[in-house]
């Protein structure tokens, strides 16, 4: 899998200076309306452990849409990195609290 710890998920996420909010989501969950205006929904393939075949993953992460794409593809490779598009989020940036948006959606 492409991050294999919660570690090497924060370790990455400030290396690249973006935030990584759903990990392996539906690709549904870009249409949240509490998503940060600068949210992406990143599309790839990515092999679970003890699978056999790639299949299509989702992950949704906030930052500068350069800065996201050169931490999946520095990570993946272009063969796996599919996308990266915009979310429908409506709440700007500075306003985002992370930390009550993760806990509302548990």
């Amino acid at each position: 899998m492409i991050w294999d710890s919660n570690e090497e998920v924060n370790q990455t996420a400030s290396k690249y200076s973006v935030t990584i909010l759903h990990i392996a989501c539906e690709p549904d969950a870009a249409k949240n309306k509490k998503l940060p205006t600068n949210a992406c929904i990143v599309h790839y393939l990515d092999m679970k452990k003890g699978d056999e075949h790639f299949s299509d993953h989702y992950d949704i992460v906030m930052g500068n849409k350069v800065d996201i794409f050169d931490c999946y593809y520095d990570k993946l490779g272009k063969r796996k990195l599919k996308s990266i598009g915009w979310t429908q989020g409506n709440v700007k940036p500075g306003l985002f609290d992370k930390a009550r948006y993760l806990k509302a959606s548990t």
